[in-house]
């Protein structure tokens, strides 16, 4: 019986001796996490920088002290492809290069003017590669964008190109996009393609008189069949902040008597669209509703006339923005996407000669309702019925 157990336990022995080890297994300490990607488009050849951070420099911890400066390590690569450009910051980087946590995704005009399509096939049939990381456009230089830290030295994690947190400002018209989004608008038929465009504003901070830098979306680039058609900038695209349902609030001022009347606080629109046909051509009507509070008031309003008045701010701002597109061709608000959607054979047959179909008469209305909540701590109206101007 002993015998028996002796000869069990040394083929067992023998059996885990010829199995194959973790030789190559690397820890994680070992391996150099990209946080970031820049793409660019130079001199006939492909140009990729990624982005690497130490996270021990960046985790919370006790020992991280607050606006100490925090390293960023960028990669620069050259290829005649995109995955030959990504490859060759990795033969220099001494570390094993990670890709599964990229959480950004940058891409120069220049880049974008030679087609995205390559992309989707580049950056994401790695395994490695997620759908979740933000995709953005930009007119920069991608060595400045890549080394941008945040306020108070805090780490690249820590700005608004890695959050996409939507400020409360009268700049947030375009949110961030995860790239699955983006990439299925540009895959969809009738132009409806977007990147939103993150730049740099050098003006607004300083740390004592040094000028800092700060994230920006500075307006959106839109394509036709993965081709760049137009980019406009973010006051140019101020009506589109009516469409995402996902902003959360933006500033309207409101005006009346040609003076400020007041400011609101509106957020989480609903904007919808319907198609219908007159004369064989497809018409648009746009509806939207909204919701907020008062943040201010300049001049003695109701609020059933705040309500009024914010309702035509708002449909003026659609359709400026609108003709402003339609001078680009751009279909902003994506009306063909809706007709193609509900009526894909008639579709097929208006973009049989040309894919944007789009005229200064395709939205046939605009409907908006607004709907104040609240005025804040002052209830009707900030003005009392005995000072009434």
């Amino acid at each position: 019986m002993m015998r028996r157990l002796l000869l069990l336990l040394l083929t067992v022995a023998l059996a885990v001796s010829l199995l194959p080890g973790c030789s190559n297994s690397r820890d994680i300490q070992s391996l150099a996490y990209v946080s970031a990607i820049g793409l660019d488009y130079q001199d006939g050849k492909y140009q990729a920088y990624v982005q690497v951070l130490n996270f021990s420099n960046i985790a919370s911890s006790e020992t991280v002290m607050l606006g100490k400066p925090v390293p960023v390590w960028i990669g620069r690569g050259v290829g005649e492809t995109i995955s030959g450009a990504l490859a060759e910051t990795n033969a220099t980087s001494q570390s094993r290069l990670f890709w599964g946590h990229v959480k950004a995704v940058i891409v120069t005009e220049r880049m974008m003017e030679r087609g995205v399509y390559g992309l989707i096939s580049s950056l994401v049939r790695d395994r490695q590669g997620r759908y979740t990381a933000l995709f953005y456009g930009t007119r920069e230089n991608l060595e400045e964008i890549m080394v941008q830290k945040s306020i108070f030295n805090l780490s690249p994690l820590d700005t608004m190109m890695f959050t996409a947190v939507q400020l409360n400002t009268q700049k947030a018209y375009i949110l961030p996009m995860k790239a699955n989004e983006a990439f299925a608008y540009l895959n969809e038929p009738g132009g409806s393609g977007m990147l939103p465009e993150i730049g740099l504003n050098r003006k607004t901070w300083h740390e004592d008189r040094e000028s800092k830098p700060m994230f920006i979306i500075k307006g959106a680039f839109f394509f036709d069949d993965h081709e760049l058609q137009s980019r406009m900038s973010m006051e140019q695209l101020k009506g589109m902040r009516w469409r995402d349902r996902k902003l959360d609030v933006t500033p309207l001022k409101v005006n009346s008597n040609g003076r400020a009347a007041a400011v609101l606080m509106l957020g989480r629109p609903d904007f919808k669209i319907k198609v219908r046909f007159k004369d064989g051509q497809p018409k648009y009507d746009i509806s939207i509703k909204t919701y907020g509070y008062l943040s201010d008031l300049i001049q003695y309003e109701s609020v059933p006339k705040l309500q009024q008045l914010a309702q035509e701010a708002i449909k003026q701002e659609v359709l400026r923005t609108y003709k402003l597109a339609l001078a680009n061709k751009s279909d902003c608000y994506r009306l063909q996407l809706s007709l193609y959607r509900r009526y894909p054979r008639t579709f097929n047959q208006l973009t049989k000669n040309s894919s944007f179909t789009l005229d200064e008469q395709s939205i046939s209305s605009v409907k908006v309702k607004v709907f104040l909540r609240t005025t804040g701590k002052f209830k009707g109206n900030v003005y009392s019925e005995k000072y009434k101007p």
